[in-house]
């Protein structure tokens, strides 16, 4: 008779932190000072499609990703508006919201939010608690299922030569 053995999987919880900044420029425009200034690599993504509770409509926000392979963290800047709806009602004077998945030392937020507020036309640029948003839940898990379908569909479309 053969013996089963259980393994307890522990899945290690995700980390996240977030980063509010209200500013006076358009995405493209502070897309491009975060990738000269502290020296990211944000690409354009397709908009991340999130349904309007209030209204019944689909909402669009502009998403831009990096991925920084040496310190295991990704980026992803998301407008927190799209017409009259908000991503995170909760920080409603908040433009963007930067959001880092992966461990991110304290020193490295400290010095990336410093290089933010030094940015012209960045107002400010602070931490986000995500236990001060009602639901985190809701947008991590769209933004999540959205960056699966992206990394999907690229690589359907590279084919492999043979």
């Amino acid at each position: 008779m053969s013996k089963r053995i259980l393994l307890k999987s522990r899945s290690e919880p995700a980390f996240y932190t977030l980063i509010g900044i209200s500013c006076h420029l358009m995405d493209y425009r502070l897309i491009h000072l975060l990738n000269k200034e502290p020296g990211f690599n944000f690409s354009k993504e397709d908009d991340l499609k999130i349904n309007g509770s209030a209204k019944k409509q689909v909402a669009s926000f502009s998403l831009y990703s990096y991925r920084d392979e040496d310190q295991r963290n990704s980026y992803y800047l998301i407008a927190n508006f799209s017409q009259d709806i908000v991503l995170i009602p909760e920080f409603k004077h908040t433009d963007f919201v930067l959001l880092i998945e992966g461990d991110f030392k304290k020193q490295k937020k400290e010095t990336l939010l410093k290089a933010i507020r030094s940015i012209p036309k960045v107002l400010t640029a602070f931490e986000i608690k995500v236990t001060d948003i009602k639901n985190p839940e809701s947008f991590l898990t769209d933004l999540e299922m959205h960056i699966i379908d992206i990394r999907k569909e690229s690589k359907q479309k590279i084919k492999p030569i043979h």
